[in-house]
């Protein structure tokens, strides 16, 4: 695990056509300078790090595509200058943390393919940067949230394939 002595990396992507493996490693969270994780369509299994909380100028997260599992840590709600969460088709669990309504900034959310459960939460409702929001083909149940009213940017959203009233 060499990547956590690169405190100065701007943007780390290893994608699509790489079969990179194993597990996130906790010290991705050092790399204080990071803006772009992209390491989509690969072979990445195990949890999401608490530690990517601490990439406070993060803009991009794009770990889709892979085989991660577990459950979405609230730690992702500290990245304030997030724009861009893709961690679609994946084997992801839980609930959606109300953390994620702290990411003002985003503009992108995709966590469709997965296994996500429960409703959704009301805080959606504060990410009026949203123009596309897509939770498809998981387990989400209950009714849609009124906050999402306030969605005024949002052009997609992609609720197929839950059990949503």
């Amino acid at each position: 695990d060499s990547f956590g002595s690169l405190i100065n990396l701007d943007i780390l992507s290893i994608d699509q056509g790489n079969k990179l493996a194993g597990t996130l490693p906790v010290s991705l969270g050092s790399l204080i300078n990071l803006r772009v994780l992209w390491l989509a369509e690969n072979n990445l299994s195990g949890t999401i790090p608490d530690s990517l909380g601490s990439l406070s100028n993060l803009e991009v997260l794009n770990i889709g595509g892979n085989k991660l599992t577990g459950t979405l840590p609230d730690s992702l709600g500290s990245l304030t200058s997030l724009k861009d969460l893709r961690l679609y088709e994946n084997s992801l669990t839980g609930t959606l943390p109300d953390s994620l309504g702290s990411l003002f900034n985003l503009e992108i959310m995709s966590l469709n393919k997965n296994k996500l459960r429960g409703t959704l939460p009301d805080t959606l409702g504060s990410l009026t940067s949203l123009v596309s929001l897509s939770l498809a083909n998981n387990y989400l149940t209950g009714t849609l949230p009124d906050s999402l009213g306030s969605l005024t940017s949002l052009t997609n959203l992609l609720l197929a394939g839950n059990s949503l009233t």
